[in-house]
């Protein structure tokens, strides 16, 4: 028998009564003991493998259940002891789905799930109730059967090896709360929705795996079945692709090149350039790219129209026009008999990223890198006019540019 975790909400109460009749008079105090500090505290309730005890005072009710799982039916077992009945007496049990019973020892099943309040009646006669207590039990009900169905599919046509396995499990009453998968490759799974993928090892042989799915419900019910899975065979190719920049900051171009061994002959590669713009067919193939990124790149290899190696990597693009275009201005902040102060600030720009530096040089041995677009810098007087070429480095997008401005400073 399957133990119940249940709540309890316990009410106890005595009624002592005297019988009028010579021949049911009892002792009462002796049936039922109560005072007002056991009243306080209440019921005791204890939990011994699957029966679980109340006791309050001298009476004492237990019960326990049968598994609901199929071909089980759950089946509750009341029993009530502890107090001597006098002659007439009786146990009597309502359990709360308006259904009653008598005895000391009674069965009853619910129908359906739910919470209910049982109550025990020590009864003297019809007429004469000794004692009551009330105790939860939480019944799962009946056909609580759960049944494991799923489906395979093949909705990755570029890797036979990863399939998409949908469960189409029910349960009459209750829900399911988890799917174990069995791969039959030596693996598990355990998830707690139906629809999970796999991705099979690769052989060079076709193989059969027995798939087994076990399901289990939140009433602890389980059921399983297997399903026969054939993967194709795949072949035994190894390696990757190189990826290499031509003209990275002018007129970038990336020639991809498979670099893959035990490729058959006959077979055609695909590449994925994960900019959108659809699958390309060549080896090597030379490409480029309109934006600025990292792109996950896939090389495919297929042959007879079927994929048989996949592969991919991470590729940085500098995508057009990746060059910055370097430009400042000058102007004389003022002018002292001895110095002049002069600003300069960059118009500098870049199409497809940002600015990632800006180099000041100011030909009087001063220079700044300390990413100021605008900056001023001091040129001191001297006894004939000088100039001085004033360099701004701008980098961005792994590119660079330089401009340069002459300023002449007049003599002291």
């Amino acid at each position: 028998m399957k133990q119940l975790k249940a709540f309890y909400f316990l009410s106890f109460f005595a009624m002592v009564f005297f019988a009028c009749k010579k021949e049911t008079a009892v002792d009462l105090n002796t049936l039922v003991q109560v005072d007002s500090a056991q009243i306080t505290k209440g019921a005791i309730v204890t939990v011994a493998r699957d029966t679980t005890t109340v006791t309050y005072g001298n009476v004492e009710a237990k019960f326990s259940q049968t598994s609901t799982c199929f071909p089980s039916r759950e089946v509750f077992t009341f029993s009530a002891a502890g107090v001597a009945l006098p002659a007439g007496g009786y146990y009597s049990w309502a359990f709360g789905d308006g259904n009653i019973a008598n005895g000391s020892t009674v069965t009853h099943s619910y129908q359906a799930a739910g919470s209910f309040v049982v109550t025990l009646m020590v009864m003297a006669n019809a007429n004469n109730m000794l004692a009551k207590v009330s105790f939860g039990v939480k019944a799962l009900g009946q056909q609580t059967k759960p049944e494991a169905i799923f489906t395979t599919k093949f909705d990755f046509p570029q890797n036979l090896n990863y399939v998409t396995f949908n469960s189409a499990s029910s349960i009459n009453q209750g829900d399911i709360i988890q799917f174990k998968y069995n791969w039959g490759d030596g693996t598990e799974y355990i998830s707690s929705v139906g629809l999970v993928r796999h991705e099979f090892p690769k052989k060079i042989n076709d193989t059969t795996y027995a798939v087994k799915l076990t399901i289990l419900s939140n009433f602890g019910c389980t059921d399983d079945t297997t399903v026969q899975v054939t993967i194709p065979g795949r072949y035994n190719i190894r390696g990757k692709f190189r990826a290499e920049a031509i003209d990275a900051c002018t007129n970038e171009r990336i020639l991809f090149t498979a670099e893959a061994e035990n490729v058959p002959t006959g077979a055609v590669y695909e590449w994925d350039f994960s900019d959108g713009t659809g699958v390309r067919t060549g080896n090597p193939i030379l490409y480029k790219y309109k934006f600025p990124n990292d792109y996950d790149v896939i090389m495919s290899v297929k042959l007879n129209g079927r994929e048989i190696y996949r592969t991919n990597k991470m590729v940085n693009a500098k995508g057009e026009n990746p060059r910055p275009k370097a430009a400042f201005d000058e102007t004389l902040v003022w002018d002292y008999p001895t110095t002049q102060r002069w600003s300069f600030n960059s118009r500098s720009t870049i199409p497809t990223s940002t600015i990632d530096s800006y180099q000041w040089s100011f030909g009087n041995g001063n220079t700044n890198n300390e990413f100021y677009s605008f900056i001023e810098t001091v040129y001191n007087k001297e006894t004939t006019a000088k100039s001085y070429t004033v360099q701004l480095i701008v980098t961005g997008n792994g590119c660079a540019d330089t401009a340069r401005k002459t300023i002449t400073i007049p003599p002291r």
